[in-house]
């Protein structure tokens, strides 16, 4: 159970955690400030292979992805309660995003950055580019680019992934591609999943190998997009029928595929490191968990787990990290002592503001009859935090959910409030599912339909999938929707993708 991990789970005396911040990232890391640096500048690399790939040239997001590198898979577990054969995973929920690796271990026939990378694609993708593309080309391509390794002044990518490779290797087991690309009533077989991330893994590949087929995919991609039945749009863009990859695709996998090999480029600009307090040893991982959301038969172990770690110290980070967990899970009257004692040092911390109107958004869930009173005075408290910072999306969320209560909720104002929060965060699907239902209930279908079918086609989060499906298929066929989703309905889910 991940409270019984979360309780026992512990790190040596002496970690340090580091910060390492540039244009994309900010990077906490229980590792040598030389190694952290030079992760960083991967980080970015990588970043800026995927903008020469996509043809991305639109400015920076505001918010800066979190990256944590822990030491070992017990400190991975501190924040989910993942198997042994995770290297890491990534989280979007609308409490934050960050993504998890543990920097001590090769799982899986993994290479040391593939995890990352192939989850900051999707991060990259869903960014830029939240349409609903199919699963094989969003899968295939985060798969596709996950290799690439920057070594002294070379960059390599393209190359095969060991793990994804041996799942080719029995061809008689191959998932027919009409499947691949459609779906259909084949009946399930063991294995079917890795063999559906490594075919569209070799499927991008010879799609991205050639000039004339990467120009015929972007086609079928805007057609699919464009609404054009799936068949059809890969007739006219591919000149041939699906069914025609299972032996193209078969014969490139036996040729040898290639890669590519190119200088690094121009150095990034160097990351700004600092040396973090000796009290975030243990606190770090347990701020970074809240951030991110914690699945509720968790949330008591977090609590626990804080105050046993925050207890004695005085600093400000260590009380700040007791705050968060007091106002989220625990004490309302803890809460305000320590909020109340840190706005008084710091009155214009959006973070602080936040929490302080998570506070009552906390209290107004668990009583019905005071939820209007609470809900009002969290209003109040998201409202200076957004003045501070207009780009944290959790504010802007949790706002929107304090308005639910409210008779005018459906207004033009809720609805761009979701729209922005959804803006800063199109990762987070509990997010675009009320950005979506809020459009669907005012009756504005082909907008709720633009928000929602990315989320429909994700092959992660079943529970977000299934909600987005139902909201989907009401906005297809212009009608109100029978029963509406929730703002706590991801709760159990609690989004994140762990491969």
């Amino acid at each position: 159970m991940a409270s019984a991990v979360l309780l026992l789970a512990s790190g040596p005396a002496d970690a340090a955690w580091r910060r390492a911040e540039t244009d994309h990232f900010i990077l906490y890391g229980e590792i040598e400030e030389g190694r952290l640096r030079e992760q960083a500048i991967v980080l970015e690399e990588f970043d800026r292979l995927l903008r020469l790939l996509t043809g991305v040239d639109a400015a920076s997001p505001p918010n800066k992805l979190p990256v944590y590198l822990v030491y070992n898979h017990d400190r991975l577990r501190l924040v989910r309660d993942v198997s042994y054969g995770v290297g890491g995973f990534y989280l979007a929920s609308p409490d934050g995003i960050g993504a998890f690796v543990n920097q001590r271990t090769n799982v899986g026939r993994y290479g040391p950055n593939d995890t990352l990378f192939h989850e900051y694609a999707h991060h990259f993708m869903l960014q830029y580019f939240p349409a609903g593309y199919p699963a094989w080309y969003v899968e295939g391509f985060a798969e596709y680019v996950a290799t690439a390794d920057f070594r002294s002044d070379i960059l390599e990518f393209g190359r095969y992934n060991d793990n994804r490779s041996l799942w080719l290797s029995d061809k008689s087991r191959w998932i027919p591609y009409e499947h691949v690309l459609f779906g259909g009533d084949r009946k399930p077989q063991w294995g079917d999943s890795a063999r559906f991330y490594a075919q569209s893994w070799i499927l991008v590949h010879y799609l991205m190998s050639d000039p004339a087929r990467a120009a015929a995919t972007r086609a079928y991609l805007s057609a699919l997009s464009a609404g054009e039945e799936p068949r059809t749009a890969f007739q006219s863009a591919f000149g041939m029928p699906a069914s025609d990859l299972d032996a193209r695709i078969r014969a490139y996998a036996r040729d040898g595929i290639a890669y590519t090999r190119a200088p690094r480029g121009h150095a990034v600009a160097d990351p700004v490191i600092t040396t973090l307090p000796t009290s975030s040893d243990e606190l770090m991982l347990l701020q970074a968990v809240m951030r991110v959301g914690v699945p509720e038969k968790a949330r008591k172990a977090v609590l626990e787990r804080t105050r046993r770690e925050a207890r004695g110290k005085e600093d400000p980070f260590a009380r700040r990290v007791l705050a968060q967990a007091e106002a989220l899970y625990g004490n309302a009257a803890a809460a305000d002592r320590l909020l109340g004692e840190l706005l008084q040092a710091s009155p214009d911390d959006a973070e602080l503001l936040y929490l302080k109107g998570m506070r009552y958004l906390t209290a107004g869930r668990a009583d019905e009859a005071a939820r209007a009173a609470y809900f009002a005075e969290a209003k109040g408290w998201f409202v200076k935090a957004h003045k501070v910072d207009p780009n944290h999306f959790p504010t802007l969320y949790r706002y929107a959910e304090a308005l639910s209560v409210e008779p005018d909720y459906l207004s033009e104002n809720t609805t761009n409030i979701l729209l922005l929060a959804r803006s800063l965060a199109p990762q987070v699907a509990e997010i675009g599912i009320q950005a979506g239902q809020i459009l669907l209930l005012r009756e504005e279908y082909d907008a709720a339909r633009a928000v929602l079918t990315p989320i429909a086609a994700s092959v992660h989060h079943p529970q977000s999938v299934a909600a987005a499906e139902t909201l989907l298929e009401a906005a297809k066929n212009r009608r109100p929707v029978d029963e509406r989703v929730g703002f706590d309905f991801g709760d159990a889910e609690q989004a994140g993708s762990t491969e």
